[in-house]
């Protein structure tokens, strides 16, 4: 092969590689007009899968006590990282969901990059709530009484993208790319000490009746309501 050969052949190698970097710096700048970054995606699905581990496995540990024989009043969430939760009908560890001897779980505090800062003065921010005060519609029994109300594993104040993409895993519908908005404020106030009080009633969107687990937007304006993750872990 003379020298014009190899030169002509290594400036069609440089055009190939510049053809390719083109490419590559145009994705590349399509991913940052539309707000997405490289990995994004991955991490997302990373962190809906913990959340959504960690809730199913309370929900489990929930129906091997009472399959133990402990009441649904008797159910006891009292651990070391979040206060609040004592329940004077659990009198053994048996029906403790985090010891040894009950259910057998450690708590896992919601890292921060699941929650939404801004948030960050709302009630039990930066913790679970394990709620008796609130009824899912279409699950269990309706109506509005105390016995109607289910035992949830609530994750309040979640990023609205996390949000999305905790319901795309439950194939949940986010109408027009939003989590769906009920028509209640969920109480992520009250946690549970062995009473169930009907104060909400989480209805009136499609999306969410007779769901077991989503991701919910409250009511009110959609630019400022807060995004909660519940589980139920007792429908009643």
């Amino acid at each position: 092969m003379n020298s014009s050969t190899g030169q002509m052949g290594s400036a069609l190698i440089y055009i190939l590689v510049a053809i390719v970097l083109f490419a590559s710096l145009a994705v590349a700048v399509g991913r940052m007009n539309s707000g997405a970054t490289p990995g994004n995606s991955q991490s997302l699905q990373l962190q809906a899968t913990e959340i959504l581990q960690f809730s199913q496995a309370v929900r489990t540990a929930v129906q091997d006590i009472t399959v133990n024989g402990a009441t649904e009043a008797q159910i006891s969430f009292e651990n070391p990282v979040a206060a609040g939760y004592p329940n004077a009908g659990c009198v053994t560890d048996s029906c403790k969901l985090f010891a040894s001897s009950g259910g057998g779980l450690s708590y896992i505090k919601p890292q921060d990059q699941w929650l939404d800062a801004s948030h960050n003065a709302g009630a039990n921010y930066g913790d679970w709530v394990f709620s008796g005060n609130n009824a899912v519609t279409g699950v269990g029994t309706d109506g509005g009484s105390d016995a109607s109300v289910e035992l949830l594993a609530i994750l309040p104040y979640v990023k609205k993208d996390l949000c999305v993409q905790i319901n795309n895993m439950l194939n949940i519908a986010n109408p027009g790319g939003n989590p769906p908005q009920d028509d209640a404020v969920t109480d992520v106030t009250d946690k549970f000490s062995g009473t169930y009080t009907a104060s909400i009633v989480m209805a009136g969107n499609a999306q969410i009746s007779g769901q077991r687990a989503a991701c919910i937007q409250d009511s009110g304006a959609p630019a400022t309501a807060p995004y909660h993750f519940f589980r139920v872990l007792s429908a009643r």
